[in-house]
């Protein structure tokens, strides 16, 4: 996976334990299977399959509800560049106590992936207009458009009546704590007093109907917020006149998505931010990324929505990579989705009320700015 961290829970297939990432901004639930195949997502050379860095693999000999399903392969390649091939078949699965029986999913055989070592593969919860089923047994002949869509976990859970059509997500800035995923309502931790809510934004509707359609949890954002200094206040509302006051930048939609690490906001929110950082943090060409010392005293970084500012902590700025190197929290997107993944959910209580079609946001575990103004010279 990139750098950062991903939000694991424990999921049952078949009767065997594994924790999967919890993604809301994919829909397949996939594992990897016994005898699977890793591949270098760049070069895609054949490679040691402890290289892709998945736990326990799925051995379907050990399960009677394993059901194959004839001519349908799995086929999805991620943002990144990690892409996945397999088998699709039902099972059973379980999840917070909730199970579902012969549940659509799929066992990778082929994988490019960047795995954590702890988890076995991944529990979407998008829409399930975005899982990636597919006619036939090539992948090399799937076609674009072509997926045979079918019901994420999460939708049989609200469908089957078992739960509400609601989770929430609560990210723990403390790595042991994890977090908590609630399905079916909201978790009873400290969040503010204030919920802000805004609409799920649908790509358009289902083809001869009035229906929504919905991919990922895409809302309004008014913009972010970006300084040097705790002191500096912002406009609410993009068009806003008032000199005492620092505009919002970017406004327009976002994504929240558990399965991404950082965030990835348009090019001149990323470079703005880079350059308030103390020391600067520098762009690397090779990586294509923005990295900061780790002792860097970061600046002030917000998203606004609902016309109310979510604040980031400053120490999820600074997120620790590999090599003892420090990257920056906030990344360039090179005009492409704007993301909010894990260094803002840190810092807000989030429902996804699929019901209702919208998001609700409430602040939580922010400790305060940790920023301290430096003279340019320093």
């Amino acid at each position: 996976m990139e750098a950062g961290q991903v939000f694991l829970a424990p999921v049952t297939i078949g009767g065997q334990e594994f924790y999967l990432v919890v993604d809301t901004g994919s829909s397949d639930p996939w594992v990897a299977d016994t005898g699977f195949e890793c591949y270098d997502p760049y070069s895609h050379d054949q490679i040691n399959p402890e290289d892709c860095g998945f736990a326990t693999p799925y051995d379907r000999t050990l399960s009677n509800t394993f059901t194959p399903i004839p001519n349908e392969n799995f086929n999805i390649t991620y943002a990144d560049g990690e892409y996945l091939n397999g088998d699709m078949a039902y099972e059973t699965i379980s999840m917070g106590g909730i199970t579902i029986a012969r549940q659509k999913f799929a066992v990778v055989d082929y994988a490019a992936w960047y795995g954590d070592q702890h988890s076995s593969g991944l529990v979407g919860f998008a829409y399930g207009t975005l899982t990636n089923a597919y006619a036939g047994n090539d992948p090399k002949a799937d076609k674009k458009g072509g997926t045979l869509l079918y019901n994420p976990l999460f939708v049989n859970m609200y469908n089957q009546s078992l739960i509400a059509p609601i989770f929430s997500m609560a990210i723990d800035r403390d790595e042991s704590a994890g977090g908590v995923l609630a399905l079916g309502g909201i978790p009873a931790i400290p969040h503010g007093k204030r919920f802000v809510s805004v609409a799920i934004k649908s790509v358009g509707v289902f083809a001869g109907t009035t229906t929504p359609a919905y991919e990922f949890y895409t809302v309004m954002s008014e913009g972010f917020a970006v300084a040097g200094s705790i002191a500096t206040q912002f406009n609410p509302m993009p068009g806003m006149s008032n000199p005492l006051k620092q505009n919002l930048v970017a406004n327009g939609t976002v994504i929240i998505d558990s399965g991404t690490s950082l965030v990835y906001a348009p090019n001149q929110v990323a470079d703005s931010l880079a350059a308030l950082f103390r020391p600067p943090a520098t762009f690397d060409d090779e990586a294509g990324a923005y990295f900061v010392e780790c002792d860097a005293a970061p600046p002030v970084f917000g998203v606004s929505i609902g016309q109310k500012i979510f604040w980031v902590n400053g120490q999820d700025l600074i997120v620790r990579a590999s090599g003892g190197r420090c990257i920056m929290g906030v990344q360039p997107n090179y005009g492409g989705l704007t993301i909010l993944g894990d260094v803002w959910m840190k810092n807000v209580l989030c429902v996804f009320d699929v019901g209702a079609a919208q998001m609700r946001f409430a602040e939580r575990q922010f400790s305060g700015l940790v920023y301290t103004p430096k003279s340019p010279t320093t």
